[in-house]
């Protein structure tokens, strides 16, 4: 078996890595017409609340009983990757109430080039051609399935710029964090910080108790979503880029809008047409343009130790 680089991950551990953050992407994108659905009850810092508190309840026991030491210095980080975290579904959610979510879509999706150009400036290194290849058209995918009109600034596009970046400085973050933290202490610290800081977001704008009065239904679907797209997705995510690269990972994120559009389709009878049928092709070409030639360029995460 073909190894990208001398001690690294096999291509098969490769491949297999990679197809694991596809399947995160596309629960993720999942969540868009359940968190619409949900969003009509709660404001979204109680739907996080309630999303990440759960997310904590499950796996805070799970990460106390093990022994394994962790520097201080790796605590820390992972507590920032937590703040990352918040922020980008934060400014995400007050983005969406100001601008409309096709160029919320597309411009949340620029955290696809954004990875790379994070990682040029971390590692001092390009990634290979081919991946920049992918990453070009995937993001022209993006655009022909989001956009709408023409793409006018405002201050909700300003505010989903920033959550695009927050996104793009998780992956990277993540990818360094991966190989020296285990998965469950990873994602733990991550839940634990995003939820103190919807909890505290919640009590500030007064809209907690409305958790009490949600139905049956909201509660569901935020438990179904906590489990899928928090604590599921957060620890694949945490094993998966111990095996590849930042830039292959946002390319396998880059299949998110794609599954928001067959899941809206398939809950809420939204139909893909035009342009936005061929902007999802051209997101899977781009994936697969970089998956035919993996990028031997880049030191694989795992061997960055």
């Amino acid at each position: 078996m073909s190894v990208t680089s001398a001690g690294g991950p096999s291509t098969l551990r490769r491949l297999s890595a990679d197809l694991a953050l596809l399947a995160i992407a596309a629960l993720w994108g999942l969540t868009f017409p359940l968190g619409k659905i949900v969003l009509e009850t709660l404001t979204p810092f109680a739907y996080m609340a309630v999303r990440f508190s759960f997310s904590t309840l499950v796996l805070l026991p799970f990460m106390l009983i093990r022994s394994a030491p962790v520097a201080r210095r790796d605590w820390m980080a992972a507590a920032f990757l937590g703040v990352v975290l918040f922020l980008g579904f934060a400014l995400q959610k007050i983005g969406l109430r100001i601008t409309t979510a096709s160029k919320a879509g597309f411009i949340t999706g620029l955290s696809v080039v954004i990875v790379p150009v994070i990682w040029a400036i971390w590692m001092r290194r390009v990634p290979h051609q081919r991946v920049m290849a992918g990453i070009a058209a995937a993001t022209a995918g993006l655009a022909l399935l989001t956009l709408n009109g023409a793409l006018a600034v405002n201050v909700g596009d300003l505010f989903v710029l920033a959550c695009a970046v927050c996104f793009a400085m998780h992956i990277a973050i993540m990818g360094r964090l991966a190989p020296r933290l285990d998965a469950i202490t990873l994602t733990t610290v991550q839940v634990v910080v995003a939820a103190v800081l919807s909890v505290l977001a919640a009590l500030m704008e007064g809209s907690l108790p409305a958790v009490a009065t949600a139905g049956a239904l909201v509660w569901g679907m935020i438990l179904f979503m906590a489990a899928t797209g928090t604590l599921a997705a957060l620890l694949v995510q945490a094993w998966a880029q111990r095996f590849t690269t930042p830039a292959h990972t946002g390319l396998m994120f880059a299949f998110e809008p794609v599954a928001a559009a067959i899941a809206a389709f398939l809950i809420l009878g939204e139909v893909l047409v035009g342009r936005q049928a061929w902007g999802a092709a051209m997101i899977f070409i781009g994936i697969v343009i970089a998956e035919l030639n993996p990028d031997r360029a880049e030191i694989p995460v795992e061997a960055r130790r």
